[in-house]
């Protein structure tokens, strides 16, 4: 959907009362969209935020956060000569200041987008799914390895019985003997990776759990696991993202992933002392 503010304009003569409300209220506040949760905006148009869902899904997105991302991607096309000319100049043309706060700013966008994106109930979901897993196999498309090892090894200090090798023969090898009980967590932010999406299709025939971290779509990944939770992926995500995307991705990755581990670690007083135990050890060598 590339024109989604001109969609908006063309279909609202034939919306109802509270979808004319959500897409005035849209129309003449676009450029504050982002910043608002469904819940926000239904309370600014006086709906319900079930009436937000649906204008979102009568309007052809998966959600609100779609929509959101839409706009923000739209009013980012409609600026993109004045933004890039500004953000893409090399870093020695920038005064210091204003680079600190163009990252910050795109930082926190990020964070607020990702928290739009995964519910509390969708942590806590994945988190129990961790908690009662007799073990637990990470995979991961593209660069992201080194942030999935990280959780996993987190979760290893706290005594889980984790994997989570790059290679892709050892990652057939160890899914081979998986069964009911055992989690795989598998991300693929573009969600058609085919080596990942091959292990999750095993995965599911042998009963094991699947949860997937991808983009925020309809995705081949997404629809074959148990619990889905979703990222940016390099072309989408907060308007000011569009200079430094693969600076926005990684961002997007390791505050869900960081999220994750806290909701974890408050709920397992003694995995948190080990993980503490182990950051000492670390720093006295």
């Amino acid at each position: 959907m590339n024109d989604c503010l001109a969609n908006i304009r063309r279909a609202v003569n034939g919306m109802s009362a509270n979808e004319r409300k959500l897409a005035e209220f849209i129309l003449n506040n676009a450029s504050l969209l982002r910043d608002y949760s469904s819940q926000q905006l239904a309370e600014a148009v006086g709906v319900s935020q079930s009436s937000v869902v649906k204008f979102s899904q009568k309007l052809g997105y998966r959600g609100y956060p779609a929509l959101k991302l839409a706009v923000s991607e739209e009013l980012a096309r409609g600026s993109a000569q004045v933004d890039l000319s500004q953000m893409q100049k090399p870093v020695g043309e920038h005064e210091a200041g204003t680079v600190f706060e163009e990252l910050a700013q795109t930082k926190a966008d990020v964070v607020r987008g990702i928290a739009e994106l995964n519910g509390e109930e969708a942590l806590l979901e994945v988190v129990r799914t961790i908690e009662k897993a007799n073990r637990i196999q990470f995979v991961a498309a593209g660069g992201y390895s080194l942030v999935v090892k990280d959780f996993a090894l987190k979760l290893m200090i706290m005594g889980k019985s984790v994997v989570a090798e790059s290679d892709p023969f050892v990652q057939k090898a160890n899914l081979a003997s998986m069964r009911r009980g055992d989690v795989l967590f598998a991300l693929s932010v573009s969600g058609q990776n085919s080596h990942v999406n091959e292990l999750a299709e095993a995965a599911k025939e042998a009963g094991v759990t699947i949860v997937s971290l991808t983009k925020y779509d309809v995705n081949p990944l997404s629809l074959m696991s148990d619990y889905s939770l979703f990222t940016f992926d390099e072309r989408s995500g907060p308007a000011a993202a569009s200079s430094a995307p693969h600076i926005i991705a990684r961002v997007a990755l390791q505050h869900l992933i960081d999220a994750l581990y806290l909701v974890l670690s408050s709920r397992n007083t003694h995995g948190r002392e080990l993980v503490t135990l182990s950051q000492q050890a670390v720093e006295d060598i």
